[in-house]
Order: C-alpha cells, then sequence, then structure tokens
C-alpha cells in the first residue's frame, strides 16, 4: 500500500491543491506529472463539442487514485481535461528526472508505488473491458429488435439483471401526463409481470424517496439511473446489486446502456401513442 504521508514530506512530491470547479488541466496541454490523490474528488472529462462548450465524464477519480502514469513513458498532449470536483488535495511528481531520482533515494517505496500503478492500470483495463463487452452485448440485443413493446422492453431489463449481476431491477416509467407522477411498471424478480402502480415523486429527491418507498435502508447496495432521451427523462431504474461485485465499471456500463434503454421506450411510447390514434 502506498504511504501517502511518506511521499508527502520525501521532498520530492509536491502538494497541489484544487479548489471545486478547478482545471488541472485541460485537453491537448502537456502536463509531465504523475499524480496521487490524496483527498476528495476529480473529473475526467472528453470534449463533445468543437466550440468547447459541452463534456462527457468519462470517469471520476477519488482518494488514493494515482493517475496519469502514462508521463512515465511519454511526453504526449492530455486528451482529456481533468476538474475538481470537489476541493481537492494532490501529490504530484515529475514523471522522469524527479521520479528517477526518487527510484534511487528510496528504492523500497518506489517499488510500493510502482506496484500500486500496475495494480490501478491492471483494474482499469479490466473495468474498460467490462464496460465496453456489457454495453455491446446489451445494445446489440436493443437494436435488433423490431417491435417496441413491453414484452421486449422487460426483456431487456432481464438480460441488463443478468449481465451486471445485479439482485434485481426496478423500473419506472415517467407519468405521460403528470409531471411530478412515475409508473411502476416493472420487477425483474417477477418475470413478465406488467405493474402500474402510479407514484408521486420529486425528481431532485428521487434516490432517497424510492428508497424510502421500497424500505431500502442500506442506500450502498443500490443505485438509480435516470432514463433520459435528448434531455427528456422518461423514467429510472433502481438497481439492488451485490455490494462486492458492483464497481465503477458497472456504473459506467449502465449509464452507457440508459441511453439505448431511454430510446427504447420513447419508440415504445411512440408506437403506443400511434396505435390509440388509430383506434379512436
Amino acid at each position: 500500500m502506498i504511504n501517502i504521508d511518506f511521499l508527502e514530506n520525501s521532498w520530492f512530491f509536491e502538494i497541489k491543491k484544487l479548489n471545486a470547479n478547478e482545471l488541472l488541466f485541460d485537453e491537448w496541454e502537456v502536463d509531465n506529472n504523475l499524480y496521487i490523490i490524496k483527498s476528495w474528488e476529480l473529473s475526467i472529462e472528453k470534449y463533445t463539442t468543437t466550440e468547447k462548450n459541452e463534456t462527457k465524464v468519462l470517469a471520476k477519480l477519488w482518494d488514493w487514485e494515482i493517475f496519469w502514469e502514462w508521463s512515465l513513458s511519454n511526453s504526449w498532449p492530455k486528451q482529456v481535461k481533468v476538474i475538481a470536483n470537489k476541493d481537492t488535495i494532490l501529490l504530484k511528481i515529475e514523471a522522469q528526472n524527479d521520479f528517477e531520482d526518487f527510484l534511487l533515494k528510496h528504492t523500497k517505496s518506489w517499488v510500493d508505488l510502482l506496484s500500486s500503478i500496475i495494480y490501478i492500470s491492471n483494474k482499469r483495463l479490466l473495468e474498460s473491458n467490462f464496460l465496453i463487452t456489457t454495453s455491446y452485448k446489451i445494445q446489440k440485443n436493443i437494436s435488433e429488435i423490431t417491435d417496441f413493446n413491453n414484452k421486449n422492453l422487460f426483456w431487456i431489463f432481464d438480460s441488463l439483471a443478468k449481465t451486471i449481476n445485479s439482485k434485481y431491477i426496478l423500473y419506472f416509467e415517467k407519468h405521460p401526463v403528470l409531471d411530478d407522477y412515475i409508473t411502476f411498471k416493472y420487477d425483474t424478480r417477477k418475470p413478465w409481470k406488467l405493474n402500474d402502480l402510479i407514484i408521486k415523486i420529486e425528481w431532485n429527491s428521487m434516490n432517497n424517496e424510492l428508497l424510502k418507498k421500497y424500505n431500502i435502508e442500506d442506500n450502498e447496495n443500490s443505485y438509480v439511473q435516470k432514463l433520459i432521451n435528448k434531455n427528456e427523462i422518461v423514467g429510472c431504474m433502481l438497481i439492488w446489486y451485490w455490494n462486492e461485485d458492483f464497481t465503477e465499471s458497472h456504473k459506467k456500463a449502465i449509464s452507457s446502456i440508459a441511453v439505448s434503454i431511454a430510446w427504447f421506450i420513447k419508440q415504445k411510447q411512440y408506437f403506443e401513442e400511434n396505435k390509440k390514434s388509430d383506434y379512436l
């Protein structure tokens, strides 16, 4: 394990403090430092427009995370921006010359640090592989569906629950008329059973309200994901998972898949409305 206190007092690592929403470095900047987060949280983001007015969050990093280990071998410009979500304290070291001096002076600590870098790098590779394979599997299934109905939608939730190894998933659909209401539609523990329980809810406190409604006290084992299609909330999922198996890669995969599920729900609603119009 990394001895943060030792590194901080070793003279080779500098302390870097960031205020909430302060930029560490921007896309295409050159930064040859290796960083360790001592406290709080950073966000790694990628610009999605040429005007650089919108970004997509690729990852979030917390206490004890090591990042920008690539600087040990190259000095390429950064392809992402890194920003503090909260007041954050970092340790940094120039990744080539100073890091080599640190090796010569503190070989044992250097080995511990290198072991942590290798562990984190392998973990990120495994999480990336899980994200790619899981997203591909579910989104491929969605793309092959031609009938936008509840039966196929429930099948998607059943497939997702199995793929991410969750205990169960509850699906709530936004009420078509009442803004502050959702309809409890499906529970993966009860296959193919349609529900129509209408619930009043405040979207800003949705997570806590759903947990309280379903008597879930241990919110560390639950995760609520909004389903948004083109900036419109169409529903949400309450996912109960096995705590030891649930990682940030699961959250990233769910967030990615949620976009496709929200699109499917919107298509389903469109076809349902057309059927009603034809009937009338």
